[in-house]
């Protein structure tokens, strides 16, 4: 089954959208599209100009996953991108600065796109920061999650932020 996805002169193809991606939920590939069709004017603003690294599940969240930096070949001309320099090279990614992209990268298995902390034309000068908080694995207790995160806010008060 494919569907089409019209965002203005914009067309996105989307297939196997009855593939389940979550099975403890039994949620398809399909429903995952387009909640991320429906997020699109919230999510959007938050990415837009940030390269972005693909964490793609192919067969669905259980399944194999991977991380795609480089912008394949066969991705429509119309998606932005942007080139970074990197050890040995360079990485072209992708950059998704509107809905039409949004829908494609999730059509491509894409359940989590990793932005960049920086703009692509100021690569190496990063405007946002990120507390990455998890508990170790071996707990199941929350609590060192919580505590940590009053303190961060804590701080972040005293210095103004």
């Amino acid at each position: 089954m494919i569907k089409e996805y019209h965002f203005g002169k914009y067309t996105v193809e989307a297939g196997n959208l009855d593939k389940i991606f979550f099975p403890d939920s039994g949620l398809t590939k399909g429903d995952m599209v387009e909640y991320y069709k429906n997020i699109a004017e919230v999510m959007l603003p938050h990415m837009k100009d940030r390269p972005v690294t693909m964490h793609r599940f192919t067969d669905g969240i259980d399944g194999n996953d991977f991380y795609h930096k480089n912008i394949p070949d066969y991705f429509p001309d119309w998606i932005d991108r942007t080139t970074v320099e990197k050890e040995g090279g360079e990485v072209t990614h992708v950059v998704c600065n509107n809905a039409a992209t949004l829908v494609y990268i999730a059509n491509q298995a894409c359940i989590t796109p990793h932005i960049w902390l920086s703009r692509k034309d100021k690569i190496h000068y990063p405007d946002k920061l990120i507390f990455d908080l998890d508990p170790p694995e071996s707990e199941s207790d929350f609590s060192p999650v919580i505590f940590a995160a009053k303190k961060i806010r804590e701080i972040l008060e005293e210095t103004g932020f």
